[in-house]
């Protein structure tokens, strides 16, 4: 479940985390599971160059992930009242706080940057789920970027520019994959290879449906899905064919028709813009993927049910 962040924040995000430093901001979206919230997003900008060190913040069993979309200048750090670091942060970098240990911050030059605030609750539920160890904590080294956070925080932020409530599941799928990555790359949560009748383990059938339902426009391959779910390639392929009855490949074409169908009913957007977002590459090919699964070309589907 997602949600539209209009009341107080439960944590050290949204408008308490802007207020506290001084920028402007606004909490993009919360994500809850089991009632519970599980992650929070936060866009953050500042103009101004300078801005004085800020107070400690208290104490929670939380974590902040700050994802920073421009340059910044510098980026100081101290935790419980010692310094941790201080430097420059270039676009793509990012920084991994424990928020247990009341940190404050001081930042120079203009900012633009993503917090992902992540409940230490949310981790012990996504390590229950998968029967793996607790994540005790999340850590990154500033100097090493983060590709698939770059690409996750650049699809967040286009959904949400479009219609919110058509996005809502597609956002949801990406926030379940930005917590799996956070638990598994940042924590080290390893989990072991289930399926006792040969197919996948409910997690990981999960976890390839979620992956491929939020992104259906990229270049997927077996080996991506595999790896999420802790595969080599060819037992991933088998034990998704088990689990289902369908191959991975077939899979992913019947979401990709799916929400072909549903944007040419509910927009006016052209075939050829239809066919790169479901992820087709060009209109051609969509034409006759269409087809062949439905029995009619996507410009007559669309006609027949439009004239209706």
């Amino acid at each position: 479940m997602i949600e539209r962040s209009n009341s107080t924040p439960e944590g050290f995000y949204g408008s308490r985390l802007t207020q506290h430093l001084g920028m402007d901001g606004d909490c993009l979206w919360r994500i809850r599971r089991n009632g519970q919230l599980a992650l929070a997003v936060t866009r953050l900008t500042c103009s101004r160059f300078i801005r004085e060190r800020s107070a400690p913040v208290p104490a929670e069993a939380a974590f902040s992930i700050l994802h920073q979309l421009g340059d910044l200048e510098r980026h100081s750090c101290w935790l419980a009242g010692r310094p941790q670091y201080s430097g420059a942060f270039s676009a793509g970098s990012v920084s991994v706080i424990d928020l247990r240990d009341s940190p404050q911050f001081e930042f120079k030059g203009p900012i633009d940057a993503i917090q992902y605030y992540v409940p230490q609750k949310a981790l012990d539920e996504f390590a229950h789920e998968h029967r793996a160890k607790p994540v005790s904590t999340l850590k990154w080294h500033r100097d090493q970027r983060d590709p698939f956070l770059s690409t996750l925080s650049n699809i967040l932020l286009s959904a949400v520019e479009q219609d919110r409530a058509t996005n809502q599941l597609f956002v949801d799928q990406i926030g379940l994959s930005l917590i799996a990555h956070f638990a598994q790359s940042y924590g080290g949560l390893r989990v072991s290879e289930g399926g006792s009748n040969g197919g996948l383990a409910p997690w990981q059938e999960r976890r390839a449906k979620e992956i491929m339902q939020s992104r259906l426009a990229s270049q997927l391959t077996i080996a991506n899905i595999a790896a999420e779910c802790r595969l080599t390639p060819s037992h991933f392929a088998r034990a998704f064919r088990r689990s289902t009855g369908i191959a991975p490949h077939e899979y992913l074409l019947r979401l990709r028709i799916e929400e072909a169908k549903r944007l040419m009913l509910s927009t006016e957007l052209a075939l050829i813009d239809i066919a790169l977002i479901c992820g087709f590459g060009d209109q051609s090919y969509f034409t006759r993927m269409f087809s062949r699964n439905v029995g009619e070309s996507p410009g007559a589907w669309r006609r027949t049910r439009s004239a209706g």
